[in-house]
């Protein structure tokens, strides 16, 4: 099945361009019959839908000269954090699972096409890509690029690039497929399965992720910020060192000490210095939390359990509260219209 969306960020289609650019298709011809014009692609702010990509797509693999292995070259060149606040989603989850039903739970606002499934049975987990009703001409294209991504994802959250225990199933019955991409140097690949997946132990799905990608994480916790300066406006200084501060460790609880100890300055300098500014710790903590907080149900479409813990707050119920009171409606309504939107 496709996964329909109208609010695509560009950057899937900046990179799919810049590997089109390779072998010397214009960007006017990948974006043929698109909506998106070659402005868009550097415009994070320019939202496609999926008919856009998929037409893209098209393009692409009907210019090059040989198509085999262009969703790799993309895949490889795509990063968890260019989700985002989605990608902050991701990158805090407890376990490889909570980590996959994240990705699946705001599919519409990433880069998959085919629909994603978790599966699992005798010892083994599989990520199945139903490509149901996707032109035939793109699914290789777009296997391609969603297994490496896949791939990419997983290894970074066990912080394993050496881990190999992977195998690509797929419906295409050409033999001589998984020799056509030896120079990409993809996983295990068997031709002629019943379904399209990613298979892999099941036994890593509920161990305790390591601290994600640090990079990676950095990258979205400056989303974050971003996005809070886009929603609150910028600060004076020690307000916007002690936000900044909060957006780090947004997960955790977190106390003034904590924060005025990070910044070298005491408890009590520190609040004399935000009540200067107008403001306090308490209700920097509350802008911020809640401001990710209304994203990640409004945008990404996370329940509200997840978000609250995402958020640092150890009841869903305490969350509830605070949220209500700072919003004046529900997390739960505020995620139900979002779903009546993606829809």
């Amino acid at each position: 099945m496709i996964v329909h969306a109208q609010s695509r960020p560009p950057t899937s289609l900046r990179l799919l361009c810049d590997e089109a650019a390779r072998y010397g298709i214009t960007e006017e011809a990948c974006l043929e019959g698109t909506s998106v014009s070659v402005a868009d692609l550097d415009n994070p702010g320019a939202l496609h839908s999926t008919t856009d990509e998929i037409r893209a797509i098209e393009n692409l693999v009907r210019l090059a000269p040989e198509n085999v292995g262009l969703g790799f070259a993309v895949g490889r060149a795509t990063h968890v954090h260019a989700f985002g606040i989605w990608g902050f989603a991701i990158l805090t989850s407890p376990t490889l699972r909570a980590a996959i039903e994240t990705a699946i739970d705001f599919s519409k606002l990433s880069f998959l096409i085919a629909e994603m499934s978790l599966v699992e049975d005798n010892g083994e987990a599989r990520l199945e890509f139903d490509t149901t009703g996707i032109p035939v001409s793109t699914h290789r294209y777009i296997l391609e690029r969603h297994t490496v991504i896949a791939v990419k994802f997983i290894r970074d959250l066990l912080q394993k690039p050496d881990f190999n225990n992977f195998e690509a199933r797929l419906m295409d019955g050409d033999p001589d497929y998984p020799e056509k991409l030896a120079k990409f140097k993809p996983p295990s690949i068997k031709m002629g399965q019943p379904v399209n997946a990613l298979a892999f132990p099941a036994e890593i799905l509920d161990a305790p992720l390591p601290n994600s990608d640090p990079v990676s994480l950095k990258f979205c916790l400056d989303q974050c910020k971003v996005l809070l300066e886009e929603q609150t406006g910028a600060l004076p200084h020690w307000s916007q060192q002690v936000r900044d501060a909060i957006v780090d460790n947004i997960g955790s609880e977190q106390q003034i000490e904590e924060i005025a100890a990070r910044l070298a300055v005491t408890e009590r300098t520190l609040r004399r210095r935000l009540t200067d500014e107008g403001t306090s710790f308490r209700q920097l903590y509350i802008d911020a939390r809640m401001t990710i907080a209304y994203e990640l149900l409004a945008s990404a479409g996370l329940n509200v359990d997840t978000v609250s813990w995402r958020v640092g707050y150890a009841e869903p119920a305490s969350f509830a509260r605070a949220f209500t009171k700072h919003y004046g409606e529900t997390p739960g309504e505020v995620r139900k219209k979002n779903a009546v939107r993606a829809a």
